[in-house]
């Protein structure tokens, strides 16, 4: 992954706590108040029961969206007719894995093997493999600003597809209506084994210590750590796939058999992948052990410490159903450094491993009879020879590579001119309804700590902390807000739909009675604050897109980054004048683009910026923070 992005500039605001520096702007209030400007209604928030969840396709909807599956090529992947193609996935794939879970009719992998439509789901998984390798790094830096739903929907595709082949391969007949297409499939899997072993555990995906190391990153920074993010959770779904592929051998093509022993060799990455067990992590900031398993992070339990981990038992599962198979045992040359690491195996299974995986028994005294003997037992002194003088090829990942070489940047330009473009409200409404969430989401309640703005409070429910008080009295400051708004009307032109303004203090000492609060503005996106992988983040991200791309010109979203706030807690700040007048986003922006303030509109460019506000220990007011709340801010010299 890239480095981390260097400090942002900063500029201080010391003499524009108040933005006296806008001389006229009081008599500008009432002038355009009487052309017609006046203050504008908060935008409500979407319904729950409003936003776009998951319910099961019927047979008839399977059937046509199957049917209708299409090959598509580089330069259309992102536009609308392949976002449609992306939304059917996702249905597709849901009903798939609840059909599964609940022990339901499994009518949609049905529906792939009846209408022979696995081969096109694997050629859709090379595809947007190539698109990510080749035309993604030329389109980031350009794409960056826009919304993060335009910019990650491609990018999560690639995941969409490897978890509907996942629950596909589950079953043998899939495995054999795919044939030859599986070459593809094999060295897909392969390519991401490698990836895992490539880089350090820490580094296949972050972890982040604060809200403010979130912050701090750039626009392309976000992406790149949302596209590890994938990366790995597409690398995670790969190792379920290759152990099903392993069940079903003796039912797919020999090619394949052929693909995984003699020219890829997958043993010898099963064995130091095992080792590795990217799949656990300690965390940072608990230090707890935490596993990957149903596509998150789980903290293990101090009576879980002795249970495999579920990706563990399928690498286990692997490489038994490689070694223990009589044909792959007669195909495998065993050289001395191919039992060497398959010795290294022996270490490993001991009475807790066995308990839970009682096959691994018989696997256990052949690598002990490897030992002494040298060989497989009941393999012969030489390997069979291959039965192939022409060896069948991954068909469509080279007919891609073929076909684009030397024009990837001519894509990437095409791609930008067509394709990621801005987007209009309406495209925003319509990718942030592509985001379903699944039923039994919307049951429970939403996080602890979320923001329930606009909702009737719960008598029942706790508290706010002290530290949460203190900073919605600070916030709600009109001198904090008015500054806020010229913060973000500033760049408003080129903003993210997305964009956060996150409000932090700086390091300083506890200011007494009529003294300042020193206090810092960045510019961040929404999918930077806190962490990722939460479906209630989804849910909220969807609303938000659906809802604020008509909102722009008349609020900006405000966070705080501090202890005791969470993260995703986000306000809806309607612009306002110094006064509190009600402004759009334009109407500030030409103030400060009047002749004789380009110094002005030029620090509220940048994308940090400090300034303060008055402390009273006197009545509460709209112009400083009463004292009683300071020591709730967490301020430290």
């Amino acid at each position: 992954l890239p480095s981390s992005a260097s400090p942002a500039p900063r500029s201080t605001m010391g003499g524009l706590d108040g933005l006296d520096g806008l001389d006229g702007m009081d008599d500008l209030d009432s002038k355009l108040e009487s052309l017609g400007f006046g203050s504008s209604a908060g935008a409500g928030t979407m319904d729950e029961d409003g936003l776009p969840c998951f319910e099961d396709l019927t047979p008839f909807e399977v059937e046509h969206f199957i049917q209708d599956l299409e090959e598509f090529q580089l330069e259309q992947v992102g536009n609308p007719r392949w976002l449609t193609h992306h939304e059917r996935i996702e249905k597709l794939n849901w009903t798939a894995h609840n059909q599964a879970k609940e022990g339901l009719d499994e009518y949609v992998v049905d529906q792939f093997n009846t209408q022979e439509k696995a081969p096109p789901l694997i050629y859709d998984l090379m595809l947007i493999e190539v698109w990510k390798e080749q035309i993604w790094p030329l389109l980031k830096h350009k794409i960056a600003k826009f919304s993060s739903l335009r910019t990650y929907i491609p990018v999560y595709h690639e995941a969409s597809v490897a978890n509907l082949l996942e629950i596909c391969m589950y079953h043998r007949t899939s495995c054999e209506e795919a044939g030859d297409a599986l070459v593809d499939l094999v060295d897909y899997c392969v390519r991401k084994l490698r990836h895992l072993l490539s880089y350090p555990n820490d580094e296949l995906v972050r972890q982040v210590a604060s809200a403010k190391e979130c912050t701090e990153w750039d626009n392309v920074r976000m992406l790149d750590e949302q596209f590890a993010e994938c990366e790995f959770q597409v690398c995670m779904c790969v190792i379920s796939i290759l152990r099903f592929l392993t069940d079903h051998r003796v039912a797919i093509p020999l090619a394949v058999t052929t693909r995984l022993l003699e020219t890829h060799d997958v043993l010898l990455l099963l064995v130091p992948l095992m080792e590795k067990a990217p799949w656990v992590r300690k965390n940072r900031i608990s230090g707890k052990i935490e596993k990957f398993e149903e596509h998150k992070w789980q903290v293990v339990e101090a009576d879980d410490e002795g249970r495999l981990p579920k990706l563990h038992t399928q690498v286990w599962l692997t490489i038994y159903n490689l070694v223990m198979d009589a044909e792959c045992r007669a195909r495998y040359e065993l050289t001395s450094f191919r039992r060497e690491n398959l010795l290294r195996l022996r270490r490993y299974i001991n009475e807790v491993v066995v308990d839970q995986l009682p096959p691994l028994t018989n696997l256990h005294r052949t690598l002990e009879e490897m030992s002494i003997s040298g060989q497989f037992t009941g393999a012969g002194d030489a390997a069979a020879p291959s039965p192939f003088v022409v060896e069948l090829v991954a068909e469509a990942r080279e007919s891609l590579v073929r076909t684009y070489e030397g024009r990837w940047e001519e894509v990437a330009e095409q791609q930008l001119k067509e394709v990621f473009v801005k987007e209009t409200p309406e495209e925003l409404k319509r990718l942030g309804n592509m985001i379903s969430i699944p039923k039994e989401f919307f049951n429970d309640g939403p996080e602890q700590g979320a923001d329930a703005e606009g909702g009737e409070e719960d008598s029942s429910a706790p508290a706010e902390p002290v530290e949460l008080t203190a900073w919605e009295a600070l916030t709600s400051l009109n001198v904090l807000r008015s500054t806020a708004s010229f913060f973000a009307a500033a760049k408003s032109k080129d903003a993210a739909v997305d964009e956060v303004l996150v409000l932090s203090a700086a390091a300083q000492s506890v200011p007494r009675d009529g003294g300042r609060l020193k206090l810092e503005l960045r510019r961040s996106r929404y999918s930077q604050l806190g962490t990722s992988g939460n479906a209630y983040r989804s849910r909220e991200e969807a609303s938000l897109l659906a809802t604020r791309a008509e909102r722009c010109e008349q609020e900006f979203l405000l966070a705080v980054d501090a202890a005791g706030v969470p993260p995703t807690k986000v306000h809806t700040i309607p612009f306002v004048s110094q006064k509190g007048a009600a402004r759009t986003a334009e109407q500030l922006l030409n103030l400060l683009s009047k002749p004789g303030r380009g110094d002005l509109l030029q620090m509220y460019c940048d994308d940090v910026a400090e300034f303060s506000v008055p402390v009273s220990g006197g009545a509460d007011s709209e112009e400083a923070l009463p004292a009683r709340f300071v020591q709730w801010l967490g301020l430290h010299a």
